[in-house]
């Protein structure tokens, strides 16, 4: 059961929030001049939306006016999937991050991409492709019309950034099943080729290894093996856990210098006082972890279906919807 496995991954904060914000905030050196510099930029690269067409309905607002919404924040994270500058990207992964300072948690929720969703002027389509017609707004308006939530803001990058990234961390280390080592082999081979990646980073043996970023990449981008795209979601889980794991150990001064080099990859509509109001809350320290995803187990259809020859992994819309409100807002997590 994906919420069993998804209580037992304790210290994780997709990989965008995460890695780049919440680590300045929380390791060593908080709010220095570099890091308030650093933390400036990524503010710079802002992209404010229009509040107005961000699909957020009269009902989830009086949904919750019984919740105080300074209690609660809930930003979209998108990890967008562009083979080159000029390409307009899909997001890859979309995790909705929520923290709550009440119970002293932050909530990962992965949204499954190929769900079948109505994405507004477009129609029926996957909700990865969201992003591709209309952005970071339509992807938002398309999570806000689908669930009946309020998102107002996102920060996003560029998943083939990640690459780099491990390996300046000097590698990550994880479990490679045997089943997997064909799967992760033929993508090391591609993402080699569209990355510019030389050397040999062939995978020969199962078990705990330390992967490269190339390695690590092609691991995440899994998804004939096992439980498909669900256990694909996992180990892209998976690779920015043992991310945050090798981040914990370097100094202060490195990880800022580290961020530094990639700030540029982030855009965000957040402003430099709401990432701080963010940084300050988490501070307080004390937080616990959770991760799931959505659709939740039981509520979508085995095998998804073929539409116009086309697969999708369709779902129960309102079994969803409301589990996914209890869940942030009265912290039910289904357990079905």
């Amino acid at each position: 059961m994906l919420n069993k496995d998804a209580k037992q991954i304790k210290n994780l904060v997709k990989i965008i929030l995460s890695i780049f914000v919440v680590i300045i905030l929380l390791i060593g050196g908080f709010f220095t001049g570099k890091s308030l510099k650093l933390l400036s930029k990524i503010s710079s690269n802002e992209n404010k939306l229009d509040k107005n067409d961000l699909g957020i309905s009269e009902n989830s607002l009086n949904n919750l006016q019984e919740i105080p919404k300074d209690k609660i924040i809930t930003l979209a994270a998108f990890g967008l999937d562009r083979r080159n500058k000029d390409e307009t990207p899909r997001s890859d992964a979309i995790m909705l991050v929520t923290i709550d300072p009440s119970i002293k948690k932050v909530k990962l929720i992965s949204v499954m991409r190929d769900i079948y969703v109505n994405i507004d002027g477009v129609g029926k389509d996957k909700l990865n492709h969201a992003y591709y017609y209309g952005g970071p707004s339509l992807s938002i308006k398309t999570l806000n019309n689908t669930f009946d939530l309020a998102i107002e803001d996102y920060i996003s990058l560029d998943f083939f950034n990640v690459p780099k990234i491990i390996d300046d961390l000097g590698g990550v280390e994880l479990d490679i099943k045997q089943e997997e080592i064909p799967n992760i082999n033929k993508y090391i081979k591609e993402n080699q080729s569209l990355l510019g990646v030389s050397g040999d980073h062939t995978i020969k043996e199962a078990g705990v290894q330390t992967l490269s970023g190339i390695q690590a990449l092609s691991y995440a981008r899994i998804r004939s093996v096992g439980d498909g795209d669900f256990e694909r979601t996992n180990r892209q889980r998976k690779v920015i856990l043992a991310m945050i794991d090798k981040a914990t150990t370097m100094s202060p001064l490195k990880l800022i210098n580290l961020i530094e080099k990639y700030i540029d990859s982030i855009e965000t509509s957040l402003s430099l006082n709401e990432i701080l109001s963010i940084g300050a809350n988490l501070l307080l320290g004390g937080y616990e972890i959770e991760q799931t995803r959505v659709p939740f187990e039981g509520d979508y259809d085995d095998g998804g279906k073929i539409i116009n020859g086309v697969w999708y992994l369709t779902f129960d819309k309102e079994s969803t919807k409301d589990k996914l409100y209890n869940y942030i807002y009265h912290d039910i997590l289904p357990t079905n």
